[in-house]
């Protein structure tokens, strides 16, 4: 909505149900938000976090250097503190209020991903690094290291099923189970649909490419920890860690969580189907 006296724009980004406020005089980057997050836009009223959005030419906040791309987030006291190249901003998560100040060319993608992972751990929810699909109803979780394959994993489901992220998932326990919901990020299917859909989630599956498709069973301890570690910025944080345990350790009692062996085609599918008709949904993970 635009605010008719001041020409504001003031868009309500909702994930997951975890929902930010952004506020800008600029128009550019307001209809820019519009369009890169439109199916993500809700007329709640009642947002988590307030977010005011400054738009200021010329700023260079960190000089830029050949290597892996720099972000600095930090949580200290329910607050964040974010900066990148052309970004700078903080989040007072106990007044739910922010700033983010930044360059007319920059993105807010990667401010906001730092802002709902803290939301979701603090909500007993996961922001996690991996893909996620939805097939006949229910939600499956791809994660892995980098080159692992999740985004050669959700280029082959789609052409069966929904993908909601090839890069980030949400996954949020509720009345005990564990739900998918899709996310407007994405890797490197950057201009794949952004897919606002959740659904029960499945199973969890950590990819390895191989020579032939089957599964292989991962302890609970190992699940968890595996989890904790695909949890991008709240990993680094040391007053989030009992959370973060926490979280993970509620959604791998609640779903299984297994290695998946794949090649590159979706014969994956015919194993993970023959597994469920030979185990009930209601069996839990290894709980080894």
């Amino acid at each position: 909505m635009t605010d008719e006296r001041t020409n504001r724009k003031r868009l309500t980004l909702n994930i997951a149900g975890f929902c930010v406020l952004l506020e800008t005089d600029d128009e550019l980057v307001g209809n820019r938000i519009r369009s890169r997050y439109q199916d993500f836009l809700s007329t709640d009223e009642s947002p988590h976090i307030s977010i005011e959005i400054n738009v200021i030419p010329e700023v260079l906040y960190i000089e830029p250097k050949p290597g892996p791309w720099i972000i600095e987030a930090e949580f200290e006291d329910d607050r964040l503190t974010f900066q990148s190249y052309l970004e700078r901003g903080e989040v007072d998560f106990a007044t739910g209020r922010g700033y983010l100040d930044m360059a007319p060319e920059a993105r807010i993608e990667n401010y906001l991903r730092a802002v709902f992972a803290w939301l979701c751990v603090k909500n007993n929810a996961v922001l996690l690094h991996a893909a996620g699909v939805i097939r006949n109803g229910l939600g499956y979780v791809f994660f892995g290291p980098s080159g692992a394959g999740k985004t050669t994993t959700s280029r082959i489901a789609a052409r069966s099923s929904d993908v909601v992220s090839d890069d980030l998932v949400v996954i949020r326990i509720e009345n005990g189970a564990s739900i998918l919901y899709g996310v407007p990020f994405r890797g490197e299917m950057s201009d794949a649909p952004r897919a606002n859909q959740n659904a029960p989630l499945q199973a969890i599956f950590r990819i390895r490419q191989d020579t032939d498709h089957f599964l292989e069973p991962i302890s609970t301890v190992t699940a968890v920890a595996d989890l904790v570690a695909s949890s991008p910025f709240v990993v680094r944080e040391l007053s989030l860690t009992d959370l973060l345990v926490d979280v993970c350790d509620s959604v791998v009692r609640s779903v299984p969580v297994m290695t998946l062996h794949f090649k590159r085609d979706d014969g994956f599918w015919k194993v993970i189907d023959e597994h469920f008709e030979d185990v009930p949904k209601a069996a839990s993970a290894d709980s080894g």
